[in-house]
């Protein structure tokens, strides 16, 4: 990543990491959010993106699309330029949690069928530990849709 301090550099590369795991992004990809993420609210064009992370135009292009079909990023121009200027979008975070509370309300509901199933058939092993999953389950629904919750409040002002 060319002309950014090393400090950005390494930024972008932990947040590229943690973004490459958690929403299974390729490295390239990670990385063009995690740049977005660190950069200026002016945003980037497409040839600094593709300066920056010495990739192909192809490969950035492709990231780049990724990227605005998830709604991590978005574009937007700027009076009398013709380039679209790339950012990290308001509602990135946002997404994130609502992603992630579809996934716990999942496992609530997977959780609530082996539950039930083992009360019908009398099966007492290990439902103890279940009913304590169940809770944890709950707890971590009522805290996302709190912070999503106060999320909504902000931007709503």
């Amino acid at each position: 990543m060319n002309q950014i301090s090393t400090e950005k550099k390494k930024q972008i590369e932990t947040i590229g990491l943690y973004f490459e795991k958690e929403l299974d992004l390729t490295p390239l990809t990670a990385r063009i959010l995690g740049l977005l993420i660190v950069a200026s609210s002016d945003g980037l064009s497409f040839d600094q993106i593709t300066e920056v992370s010495c990739a192909s135009k192809s490969s950035v292009s492709t990231s780049v699309n990724l990227l605005l079909q998830l709604k991590a990023i978005e574009y937007f121009t700027k009076p009398n330029d013709r380039k679209r200027y790339f950012r990290a979008s308001s509602n990135h975070l946002y997404l994130m949690l609502i992603d992630e509370l579809d996934e716990v309300n999942k496992g609530i509901d997977i959780i609530d069928t082996i539950i039930d199933y083992n009360k019908e058939k009398k099966v007492e092993r290990y439902q103890q530990i279940r009913l304590i999953f169940r809770e944890y389950l709950s707890k971590h629904q009522k805290n996302i849709q709190e912070t999503l919750d106060k999320i909504s409040a902000i931007k709503n002002n």
